[in-house]
């Protein structure tokens, strides 16, 4: 522990080291510097865009923070390094109000008043906001107070000034009651209670409740508001893609791996529902696109999954891919979110076109898994099925110190300028500009992609304000496509992807019409309208005859369990729009169906090989360097597996017969 108060000389050296890099803490914790009297003498080099000289200021901050994590600052110590009109203002929140003019005798006469019984009579002066501030200060494990945490959680701030007289006045204010309680330690780089007085504010003051977050079962009615349900649209878009790419219709850059601007025409009408927003045309040159967005992350999720590779322009299905194709959905689904949550292929950031500079010299952005591990930790604390608000779901991260910075030094990212236009401006890079914008974007792109969440959306244009402040957003409708997201929900699949439930099983469509059942697995509909999911149910497992009228069809029942569709479902469907019990033929074509489905499963792929005559294939099959490898498919026709291939070659050739395509 350090003694002596400022007057040391390790506490003066700290002093001087927090007074020059204390400004480059480039943290989400940093939202408000201003609002605290510590000095700031490297702005003028930030903004010269003099990095290196903040990158080892960062450096040494962060070996100096440590190596103190073992120290501690007492009331006395905290004292030392304030001022004698700081200290005197704090005596005059005292009972007695003694005037005192000797620092020494300033400092006895507070530490004695907070350390004995005068402390609840200070406590007392505190308002509503200060006692809930000591109070998240003093039950911190450090000791800690947050302005970051603390404004997440209650959305307003504690008085640490009185405002000056004159609004020109470069003071910050005279202090309040409350910096008797939590002060600036320079040796610690933080806002903290003094470690002697945490314990008897402890007796005392109530610990806060822990941080919760807030949802509703139902959303507010807004007709601007589009509702997504993702689930069944993630189980339908997954098959859809795999079979696609079966296809090799999904062209990709060799370079970049992203998907052409015709594939994303192809995959925008093919997918479940169509993508978030129908295509827009410009009236003007300069208006801005909103462009694909459930098109453009399938590729890359596949991709990224392990499950497709590009090869000449265009994607195929890997080994992985190929066995993907007869797995359940939601198993697919599983592995993509896990794959995609430690993938470098994208940086969802890197979609936020308005904000540029992300691909300047230096180390400009940072990693993508941290950020995506402190999101995927929030929503798994997120209630299921329930809607929660995507500023409601920001503040709680905040709250809950699951942060994360998007970048190392934001000067160097900028919307239309490099200088006027340049985020490390105070106030332009905080965290509704940076970290909000790539919650956004995970969240639409990527999570209700996946199905982990349904989505409450509206027209990106003007849907939020808060980036007007930045240089050259005048003409930007919006910041980026995404802003449009207003709330989510986790949902019963999203719940399994997140590993928060062991097993899946897609629900039964609730249906509000009723059915009839006539021979030859007829089905008519009696009354009421079909929703579009059971259309696109019924799609899966019957053959239109007429409007209202479809007729179950064993080829298209046992290709949509090929592609990993659930027959059960389909039963729930009719039981709940037939009634109970199903008649004999429909429970027979069922459990038909569901026992055939499967019944011949893919191991791999294989290659036909033709010998220039039957002898030579016969002895090929016959030598037992290569008899294991292969199998006879005709007189002069060889069977040989593809993961086999290169061996099977290698081992002919050892016979002395060469192999040519």
């Amino acid at each position: 522990m350090l003694s002596g108060g400022c007057g040391s000389g390790r506490v003066r050296r700290a002093r001087h080291f927090h007074a020059n890099v204390h400004d480059l803490r480039h943290t989400p914790d940093d939202e408000s510097h201003d609002r605290f009297p510590h000095p700031r003498p490297f702005s003028r080099a930030r903004e010269k865009g003099d990095s290196r000289v903040a990158d080892a200021a960062f450096t040494l901050r962060s070996r100096f923070l440590d190596m103190r994590l073992d120290l501690s600052m007492t009331l006395r110590d905290l004292l030392g390094c304030l001022t004698v009109p700081d200290l005197k203002d704090l005596v005059g929140y005292l009972p007695d109000g003694a005037k005192i003019a000797r620092k020494d005798d300033l400092i006895e006469r507070i530490v004695v008043a907070m350390l004995g019984p005068e402390l609840k009579a200070v406590w007392a002066l505190l308002d509503e906001t200060q006692q809930l501030a000591v109070g998240e200060a003093a039950h911190h494990p450090l000791g800690e107070y947050s302005d970051r945490r603390f404004r997440a959680r209650y959305q307003r701030a504690p008085a640490f000034h009185i405002a000056p007289v004159k609004s020109y006045s470069y003071s910050a204010g005279k202090r309040t009651a409350l910096c008797l309680f939590i002060q600036y330690a320079p040796d610690e780089g933080r806002y903290v209670v003094p470690t002697d007085l945490r314990p008897r504010l402890q007796a005392f003051v109530p610990p806060p409740p822990p941080p919760g977050i807030e949802s509703s079962e139902a959303l507010a009615d807004d007709p601007c508001l589009t509702v997504r349900l993702t689930e069944r649209d993630a189980l339908q878009d997954v098959v859809i893609m795999l079979r696609t790419i079966e296809q090799a219709r999904v062209q990709v850059s060799d370079k970049t791996a992203l998907p052409g601007a015709a594939t994303l025409r192809l995959l925008g009408d093919k997918l479940a529902g169509g993508d978030y927003y129908p295509e827009e045309v410009k009236q003007h040159e300069w208006d801005q696109e909103i462009g694909p967005i459930k098109a453009f992350a399938w590729p890359l999720l596949l991709q990224a999954g392990g499950l497709a590779v590009g090869v000449s322009g265009r994607l195929q299905l890997s080994p992985g891919g190929v066995k993907a194709v007869s797995t359940p959905p939601a198993q697919v689904l599983r592995g993509l979110w896990q794959k995609w949550l430690k993938s470098t292929l994208l940086d969802e950031f890197s979609r936020v076109d308005a904000i540029k500079g992300q691909n300047s010299k230096g180390r400009v952005m940072t990693a993508v898994a941290p950020r995506r591990a402190a999101i995927e930790a929030t929503l798994q604390a997120c209630p299921i099925g329930r809607w929660i608000a995507v500023g409601a779901f920001s503040r709680f991260m905040r709250a809950t110190d699951r942060v994360f910075a998007v970048t190392h030094d934001a000067w160097k990212l900028y919307v239309c300028d490099r200088q006027y236009g340049s985020l490390g401006h105070a106030g332009w890079g905080g965290w509704d500009i940076l970290q909000d914008r790539y919650i956004l974007a995970f969240l639409l792109e990527y999570a209700a992609t996946l199905g982990v969440v349904d989505v409450a959306y509206q027209h990106p244009a003007r849907a939020r304000s808060d980036y007007r402040e930045v240089w050259g957003t005048d003409d930007l409708s919006f910041l980026s496509r995404y802003d449009g997201l207003s709330a989510f929900r986790v949902t019963p699949l999203g719940a399994y992807l997140l590993g928060r439930e062991p097993a899946y099983q897609p629900p039964a469509v609730a249906s509000s019409v009723a059915l009839s059942f006539s021979p030859g697995l007829q089905l008519d509909i009696l009354r009421g309208v079909l929703a579009s999911e059971e259309t696109l149910l019924l799609d899966n497992w019957a053959v239109p005859l007429q409007p209202g009228s479809w007729r179950l069809d064993h080829e298209r029942s046992l290709s949509a369990i090929e592609k990993g569709h659930d027959i059960a479902e389909l039963k729930g469907f009719l039981e709940s729009a037939g009634g109970l019990p199903l008649p004999a033929p429909v429970e027979s074509f069922i459990g038909l169906c569901q026992r055939n489905g499967k019944a011949l499963k893919m191991l791999g792929s294989a290659v036909l090989i033709e010998c220039r005559d039957p002898e030579t294939a016969a002895q090929i099959a016959g030598r037992p360097e290569t008899s294991s490898l292969c199998l006879r498919a005709g007189p002069k026709t060889l069977v040989v597996r593809t993961s086999q291939l290169a061996k099977f070659r290698e081992r002919v050739r050892s016979l002395g017969f060469g192999m040519v395509a």
